[in-house]
């Protein structure tokens, strides 16, 4: 690939399609895991203000919440550091 490519790609929309692809698989295996159906599940609380019961869609609910706050409060210490601290 020429350094042309390269630039005009950027990193931001891979990043961000990273992020969305993370959240849709932890919504997916909250799915599955909620669907089996498992006997000594029992509702998950998020930050004590929410709380998911465990269902299929609860769980997914859950996953994508907890892995799309995780992961979006890193990134956006990604983004603050690095247009602070930018260096050319």
């Amino acid at each position: 690939m020429p350094d042309e490519d390269l630039t005009r790609l950027g990193g931001r929309p891979i990043i961000f399609t990273l992020y969305v692809i993370a959240i849709a698989i932890a919504g997916l295996m909250g799915g599955v895991i909620g669907s089996i159906g498992l006997r000594d599940l029992q509702a998950v609380s998020y930050f004590g203000i929410i709380i998911f019961e465990p269902t299929a869609i609860g769980l997914a609910a859950f996953g994508m919440t907890t892995v799309g706050a995780v992961f979006g409060s890193v990134l956006l210490l990604v983004t603050f550091v690095s247009k602070r601290y930018v260096t050319e």
